[in-house]
């Protein structure tokens, strides 16, 4: 059986946040020099961390390093959890929820991520920063489902249509119309602007296709919703117009700072 031909090791890793009072360096292998922060060399290459939080290991003979986005040592500072490690058939990867299925191996890169398997495939899912940006530390766990051969990750996973799908956040919905399965949420300047009393979101038929949304409003066959509590939709000529105020102006500046961080995290 493939388990018995595999090694799996599990590490945790130093402290929750452990920082390299020494300061970022530099170190040189074959040629191939890197720079950061608890630079680690396997022989062949070298790493190193990109943060002071980071943190580098020599597992099954190859140098990883995994850095925390940004956004979540803002959050968490000294409290954030011990991330892991995992290797599977020469394959290795360092964060949270780490699965492996079939020779593969992937982790979560935030404590309320999740990791999934089915028909040999690791999915992995985070939560998008805007709910770290309103739950903080107490930010829910998301979840995994399977289906037949799909895996879908989120939140208030359903089934629906033969498919699986989950929500991005834990005030998204999913609905179904027999054809076909939608997940709908919350806008991000949305959730900064109401946070955890963000009201529920509305549902309504579209051409019998599920829209969510707020103020949701049907003409004839056709509905429609705003994107946020304070929009508005009107009929006009058997049509639904939607119109929502900018939220930015009522958001929460450290919410929007939040996002602000997440999106330097994903740039090259």
């Amino acid at each position: 059986m493939l388990t018995s031909l595999v090694s799996m090791m599990t590490l945790a890793l130093l402290t929750a946040a452990p920082v390299d009072a020494a300061g970022p360096t530099c170190r040189s292998i074959d040629g191939h020099v890197a720079c950061g922060y608890q630079c680690k060399s396997d022989g062949q290459r070298v790493r190193c961390a990109q943060t002071p939080q980071g943190s580098c290991q020599v597992i099954d003979g190859q140098a990883v390093c995994f850095d925390p986005p940004a956004y979540i040592v803002r959050i968490y500072g000294t409290a954030l959890p011990a991330f892991e490690c995992k290797t599977i058939d020469g394959q290795v990867a360092c964060g949270y929820q780490c699965a492996t299925q079939a020779g593969k191996v992937k982790c979560a890169r935030t404590p309320a991520g999740i990791c999934g398997t089915r028909a040999g495939e690791v999915e992995c899912f985070d939560p998008p920063p805007e709910v770290y940006a309103v739950h903080g530390k107490d930010t829910p766990r998301a979840e995994c489902r399977a289906y037949d051969q799909e895996v879908a990750c989120g939140y208030k996973c359903t089934l629906g249509a033969g498919h699986v799908a989950c929500s991005n956040t834990p005030m998204g919905v999913c609905k179904s119309d027999g054809i076909q399965l939608k997940c709908f949420d919350p806008t991000a300047q949305t959730l900064c602007a109401w946070g955890k009393s963000l009201p529920p979101l509305q549902c309504g038929l579209n051409d019998g296709h599920p829209v969510c949304g707020y103020g949701c409003t049907k003409a004839y066959a056709k509905a429609a919703c705003a994107a946020s509590p304070k929009g508005m939709c009107k009929v006009f000529d058997t049509e639904v117009h939607c119109f929502d105020p900018p939220t930015a102006q009522d958001a929460d500046p450290a919410c929007l700072n939040i996002l602000g961080m997440a999106t330097l995290d994903t740039r090259p």
